[in-house]
């Protein structure tokens, strides 16, 4: 059963989420608190946020995951996804979710555009008073992953469909490394799993959000951007953040963006849809669904990361030979993550050679930055499954495996202490094919 049976309006609808929450925080004391992000522009609505865990379990050793919801007022739909999310949240279907994830849920970021049923917010850039909210959380709790929520009204989104869709967009804003490989790997595994649920998501890129919008509302393609498949909308400002002015205004539609640039966080969007699904056909339970995949998935581990968890620790590189953040719990791979994912331009050499002894493999790493000492693991994918002995200039060292359906990772530790160059040696069996 939907949460709310009708659809939250203006001051009074807001003030009936807000103490819809309140009862919530009150009747699970055990895994959830609420904080206040700030106050909305006229001082006098709190925005606040519900975080749900398992409290005895300390925050280090799980990763922080962020719902954002109603960045937009008069996007209707969040205003009651955020309570169906905070719901499952304390089911015990979510209790290993709880286990290994602090999950942090704004439910109305935007206070007054909810009031007033309005956009009101910014085209350009993210607005002053959301870079002090999202600073204020982020201060709090550094994301691994962070989920933004919008929703689509009658002609909202593509210009040739309007009113029917609802969409998964990766919202990574660059292609660094393996990124838009694995957000594609992410999110059609959260299409797949709302359709088993019933519900039909699309994936969508940002340039795709682009061509909607300037695409014709008699339903024509945009022959120009057809042909030329250009990205013409800078969907987030490099030079934007959460701690200081909009100094180049960029369209921006989701507020996660300085999220990724900062700690490499696992970033989407979700446009769920107020016109097609009504409240009582389900609109709660249509939006619960992507997040609901997805916040499963961090309890798992994808076959090319080490540990279990949202799949952020590959910084520089591909499969075959990768920087990654180091650490022995989620907490030391955040703050990794960090300072490497700083430094990724600095890697200026990144090389593995198979020489013609079938038991040798020969890798580089450069690196010209200044940020030393620097930490992390350099991981390469091998065809071979025993993994004898690594040297890192000529000095043997220590490293460990973990494996996928056909090959072995081999992560060698390394702590760079000055910039320059390092040469690996790796000591395997020869590669025999395994017939299955």
């Amino acid at each position: 059963m939907p949460v709310f049976k009708s659809m939250p309006m203006g001051e009074s609808g807001l003030r009936e989420v807000y103490s819809w929450v309140d009862s919530y925080v009150k009747g699970n004391q055990k895994i959830a608190d609420k904080i206040s992000l700030g106050k909305s522009e006229d001082n006098k609505w709190d925005i606040p946020a519900v975080i749900v865990t398992n409290k005895s379990i300390p925050g280090d050793k799980k990763q922080n995951a962020v719902v954002t919801l109603t960045r937009h007022g008069g996007e209707r739909g969040t205003r009651v996804i955020g309570p169906e999310i905070l719901n499952y949240l304390a089911s015990d279907d979510a209790s290993e979710i709880r286990d290994n994830q602090t999950v942090i849920v704004v439910p109305v970021a935007n206070p007054l555009g909810f009031i007033l049923d309005e956009f009101h917010s910014s085209m350009h850039g993210i607005t002053d008073l959301e870079k002090s909210v999202w600073g204020n959380l982020c201060s709090l709790y550094t994301p691994d992953m962070m989920l933004d929520y919008h929703s689509l009204g009658k002609i909202d989104g593509a210009k040739y469909d309007r009113g029917d869709m609802e969409v998964i967009l990766p919202v990574n804003t660059t292609k660094w490394g393996m990124d838009e490989q694995i957000y594609q790997y992410v999110a059609n595994r959260m299409a797949e799993d709302t359709a088993a649920k019933g519900w039909p998501y699309e994936v969508h890129s940002l340039e795709d959000l682009s061509f909607y919008y300037f695409g014709e509302t008699t339903g024509r393609f945009p022959q120009k951007y057809l042909q030329e498949k250009v990205f013409l909308l800078h969907i987030q400002n490099l030079l934007e953040h959460y701690d200081f002015p909009n100094k180049m205004p960029a369209y921006t539609n989701y507020t996660n963006g300085p999220a990724y640039y900062k700690w490499h966080t696992l970033v989407f969007g979700i446009e769920t849809n107020h016109w097609a699904i009504k409240v009582e056909d389900g609109l709660a339970e249509s939006g619960l669904a992507p997040c609901q995949s997805l916040l499963n998935m961090g309890t798992t581990r994808f076959p090319w990361e080490e540990d279990a968890g949202y799949p952020t620790n590959l910084l520089v590189g591909d499969f075959r030979i990768s920087i990654r953040a180091s650490g022995k719990n989620p907490g030391e791979r955040r703050i990794s993550r960090e300072k490497i994912w700083k430094e990724r331009a600095n890697f200026d050499i990144l090389k593995r050679e198979m020489l013609e002894d079938p038991e040798t493999t020969l890798a580089e790493v450069g690196y010209i930055g200044e940020n030393v000492p620097l930490k992390f693991d350099l991981c390469l994918r091998m065809r071979q499954k025993l993994i004898k002995k690594v040297t890192v200039e000529e000095r043997e060292v220590e490293f460990g495996t973990f494996k996928d359906d056909c090959s072995t990772f081999l992560s060698i530790p390394i702590t760079l202490n000055k910039p320059g160059l390092l040469k690996l040696t790796i000591r395997h069996e020869p590669f025999k094919r395994q017939i299955k």
